[in-house]
């Protein structure tokens, strides 16, 4: 492949990758979990293909140097519009990803809470507790909660 395939093929991956990246930023919750699964696949293999003409090109920097510079100066503005879309789709990612830990938080907390709590609807082995006719006269004893959680990030 010569280098001016490799650009031609670096520009049209790059494209396809910004594309994508921005679609994930303005919607990650509006895509389908079935489509999900695929535009991962998407995303993993652009961004390997894109490492490889990157690492590939490199190596070819005398070539490159030769290129018109009509085609450098847009391979330079594609690639700074390619990192801008990247540090955003990361700041999207890591705000998912502290809004879900938040929630998952948030759920441990008032479940903890509850079990501290001297009234537990369930005793200690998960079975729905039900109180003797005497318990409403005395105070019940502190029951436990038993609770797993399913965190899939």
């Amino acid at each position: 492949m010569t280098t001016e395939q490799m650009v031609i093929e670096l520009k049209s991956v790059t494209y396809d990758l910004i594309s994508l990246l921005e679609r994930e930023n303005q919607g990650m919750r509006a895509i389908p979990m079935q489509e999900y699964e695929r535009f991962i696949n998407d995303k993993t293999a652009l961004c390997m293909r894109y490492e490889q003409l990157v690492t590939t090109l490199r190596k070819h920097g005398d070539e490159l140097k030769k290129l018109p510079t009509e085609i450098r100066a847009e391979l330079r503005e594609l690639q700074e519009r390619f990192h801008d879309v990247a540090d955003k789709n990361r700041i999207v990612l890591l705000a998912m990803r502290r809004t879900t830990d938040h929630i998952v938080k948030t759920i441990v907390d008032s479940i903890k809470k509850q079990a501290a709590s001297d009234f537990s609807p369930y005793d200690k082995y998960g079975n729905a507790a039900s109180a003797p006719i005497s318990s409403y006269s005395k105070p019940q004893q502190k029951k436990s909660l038993s609770v797993s959680l399913n965190k899939t990030l």
